[in-house]
């Protein structure tokens, strides 16, 4: 089975996407261990919605390249890579559960 190459890109980066939000809590963690409480209350943008965004902005990254990957190598082009994809999200889900 052959799909197209853009199904294929996408796919793959909406099934990393939880692994993506996992590696950006990940990094904001690592470089900003305990936030003050009061700059939490107090601050004029919420965390959650700068963290969805910043993971939302590289999930399109993702899937543009590759989508660009895809195209150029009809071989990811299988259906295998679906079962691949599912399984990196599912890794993904589980990390984001366990943080």
């Amino acid at each position: 089975m052959s799909a197209r190459a853009w199904s294929v890109g996408v796919s793959l980066a909406l099934a990393i996407a939880p692994t993506t939000r996992s590696l950006v809590a990940l990094i904001e963690r690592t470089t900003h261990p305990e936030p003050d409480p009061a700059a939490v209350i107090w601050a004029e943008r919420s965390p959650f919605l700068d963290r969805a965004l910043v993971t939302a902005y590289l999930t399109a990254a993702l899937a543009v390249m590759l989508t660009a990957l895809v195209g150029r190598v009809r071989s990811l082009r299988s259906e295998r890579n679906f079962h691949i994809a599912l399984a990196l999200g599912a890794v993904g889900a589980l990390a984001d559960l366990y943080r």
